[in-house]
């Protein structure tokens, strides 16, 4: 059920219808795959068209050169326009490619990676050591290539060298070895021949052991490997690298439940000491958001070796911490009602930090520019404009380029001083592209969660010729994973579940993304909502913010409503069918995940499964099989490592023994998520279902007689 991966998350691993121009008027919108109607095939193709009118597109980038010069392109690519940044006066046009370094990113590694330095495992080439990985054995040689230490391997137990390994004078470096033989293994069977073939992922599930990440330190003059004195069982390990200055270096340990961080520093004998923890015995610091992005922006050394930063929930909200390493708290540097995301700029001198922060109350999901002392005091906005706002900057700290984006603003660059002043705005991206299609950004909303009190936010798409006085179905386009806040939030989709919506919207629905109680980046309190008991708050709070939003709406036939998503997505896809059923006539579940899924998803959430029984009773879908009434289709890939094919196996089983009808898609050879050919029959796959369910009369009188 994941879905997206920091790339060093380990150091290891209704009777008429307008679509278009296109009326729909009691006729079947589709038959069987190859024999689409001529109304059906055509509605498909404008879809697809519509999404693939998001794909890549030119993007107004600027990029930073040494001494307060940058570059700035409209399209992200050559020919660029190097810029003074004091006075924005421009030095030189028409520049290639390589005379600015290439067409790289716009940003670097997280300031909490790019505090400690290059991630480079190898020496310099004037060093006198050389460290490789042969075999799963471990090698280290002299410069004139004599072996000076090898450490045997074996198999699922072999070494390998930590990023950013060796210390600051090449005297030490961190290896690893990590320890797979006891982790469970999902077989991955080859249909693609008559002889088929199986191999197996290793894949830990919810119960099951986990990977043993063993540290050691190497010392290539003395010849020895040092064992690090920590307890490395059921945990998750991150070597951070080594102060610049010091023979020690740090390493963050997240227990396998979530509910403790902690932050040790490794010397060169292998001796351990804790500088900073945090722990959540009633749920939890750390789930998959932190395991697969926030962990690189955790912690992050200050230039002038006076302690590092450090970033906690420890009052309810995402604030950032000053430690020294004597482990003394020296003080909490931000504090409020309200999330710090990371840090992304420190100023020495004037003793100041700079950081990415949802500080408007009325706004909770746009991320502005603060700068703040180090003591705490004078904590300022410095940018105002809604929107997602992305900082870099200079290297000399004097200025820093703002790149921006909101439901009503596509996305612009813009130079500023450190003070936050506006210097020059550099330019904005083009709507022509999605004009063309008749894209308009999807209206924003808010509505109370199931509980009456909690506001909840997302977005409503609906189709480009959207008449307000017919009555269109509803889709609840779903995921409610617990460790990311899906809604639109920019002016053009910026994720493929974005475009799958606004895709979907011109067939002739309207079609909903909410983030419900349980997900980030709204406080502790907020995400803990279904700590313990994931699948039981999520499902009532979309049909309590869909009445809502037909309440006022009356175009929105909530009637005739199905919902749709993949991965966690499917999972919740499946439970609205279960628990709603009442409300969900049609649903679509792509890949569905399963809480006895990967321990790193389910535990941190859900706690150990042999201490909450009762919790994961009661959110599995297989349990509920017989709730079902509506119509389900379930889509799953048979070589899918994130959400294993046994998940679907186990869920068409209980429908069966259940007496249920449903639609199962299976497709061979297929990761979690489709893609190329495979995805588009993916994607055709759901709106063909969707539309020949909700858009036809007579099979929602059926489904409407089906519901008591």
């Amino acid at each position: 059920m994941l879905t997206r991966v920091f790339t060093e998350t380990r150091f290891v691993r209704r009777r008429h219808v307008l679509v278009g121009a296109l009326s729909l008027c009691c006729a079947p919108l589709g038959i069987a795959q190859g024999q689409d109607s001529p109304q059906l095939a055509r509605t498909l193709e404008r879809a697809e068209r519509y999404d693939a009118a998001f794909g890549p597109k030119p993007q107004p980038t600027a990029r930073w050169l040494a001494g307060d010069r940058l570059v700035y392109s409209p399209t992200g690519k050559a020919p660029w326009t190097v810029i003074e940044a004091p006075s924005a006066r421009v030095l030189q046009s028409e520049v290639d490619d390589a005379a600015v370094g290439g067409p790289g990113p716009a940003m670097g590694l997280p300031l909490g990676l790019a505090s400690f330095g290059p991630g480079n495992s190898e020496p310099n080439a004037s060093g006198p050591w050389m460290a490789r990985i042969a075999n799963g054995d471990l090698v280290v040689t002299d410069a004139a290539g004599k072996t000076r230490l090898q450490l045997s391997g074996a198999q699922n137990y072999e070494w390998g060298l930590a990023p950013r390994a060796w210390n600051y004078d090449r005297r030490f470096f961190m290896a690893l070895r990590v320890d797979d033989r006891a982790i469970h293994r999902v077989p991955i069977v080859d249909y693609s021949s008559a002889v088929e073939r199986v191999t197996y992922a290793p894949y830990p599930k919810t119960g099951t052991p986990v990977p043993v990440t063993e540290l050691h330190i190497v010392d290539p003059t003395a010849g020895v490997a040092r064992p690090v004195q920590l307890d490395t069982r059921d945990a998750t390990i991150w070597f951070l690298g080594w102060r610049s200055t010091v023979a020690e270096a740090l390493v963050m340990r997240l227990s396998r439940t979530g509910k403790r961080l902690d932050l040790f520093a490794i010397q060169g004998s292998g001796a351990t000491r804790l500088l900073a923890s945090d722990e959540r015995p009633a749920t939890f610091v750390g789930a998959l958001d932190f395991t697969t992005m926030d962990w690189a922006w955790q912690v992050i050394q200050l230039p002038d070796q006076s302690g590092f930063l450090w970033m906690s929930e420890r009052d309810g909200w995402r604030h950032v911490y000053h430690y020294g390493y004597d482990g003394a708290l020296k003080k909490q540097v931000t504090s409020g009602a309200f999330p710090v995301h990371r840090v992304v700029h420190i100023d020495s001198a004037r003793r100041q930090i700079h950081v990415v922060a949802s500080g408007d109350s009325a706004r909770p999901y746009d991320r502005h520019v603060y700068r703040v002392g180090l003591d705490g005091t004078g904590f300022t906005a410095l940018t105002s404009t809604p929107g997602q706002h992305e900082p870099v900057f200079s290297s000399s700290g004097n200025f820093f380029i703002d790149s921006y984006s909101s439901l009503t603003q596509p996305q612009t660059v813009e130079l500023r001083r450190t003070d936050g002043t506006l210097i020059k705005r550099l330019g904005q991206a083009s709507t022509a592209p999605y004009a063309d299609v008749g894209y308009t950004p999807p209206e924003p909303f808010r509505a109370k969660a199931a509980d009456g009190t909690t506001d909840l936010y997302g977005v409503l798409y609906r189709p480009a010729d959207f008449d307000s006085t017919k009555r269109y179905p509803v889709v609840d386009y779903i995921y409610a994973g617990p460790f990311i806040a899906v809604h639109q939030t920019t002016y053009a989709p910026s994720s493929a579940m974005h475009r799958i919506a606004a895709s979907l919207a011109q067939m002739g629905f309207v079609v909903t993304m909410l983030d419900a109680r349980g997900t980030p980046g709204r406080g502790k309190a907020f995400q803990d909502a279904n700590y313990g008991r994931i699948g039981q708050i999520e499902i009532p709070d979309h049909v309590a913010v869909l009445r809502a939003l037909a309440r006022s709406r009356p175009y929105m036939d909530t009637t005739r409503a199905g919902i749709v998503g993949h991965s966690w997505g499917g999972y919740f896809a499946l439970r609205g069918m279960l628990v709603a059923p009442d409300f969900f006539k049609v649903g679509y579940a792509g890949a569905p995940g399963d809480l006895t899924e990967a321990v790193s998803i389910n535990e941190p959430n859900m706690g150990l499964l042999t201490s909450n029984q009762a919790g994961y009773a009661a959110g599995s879908n297989p349990g509920l099989a017989s709730a079902l009434r509506g119509k389900l289709k379930i889509m799953h890939g048979t070589s899918d490592v994130m959400a294993p094919l046994s998940t679907t196996m186990r869920m068409t089983q209980a429908l069966i023994e259940a007496n249920k009808t449903f639609d199962l898609l299976i497709m061979p050879g297929q990761p979690h998520g489709p893609a190329g050919a495979q995805g588009r029959y993916y994607r055709e796959d759901v709106r063909r279902f969707m539309a020949t369910h909700l858009l036809r009369d007579d099979v929602f009188e059926t489904t409407r007689r089906h519901v008591p």
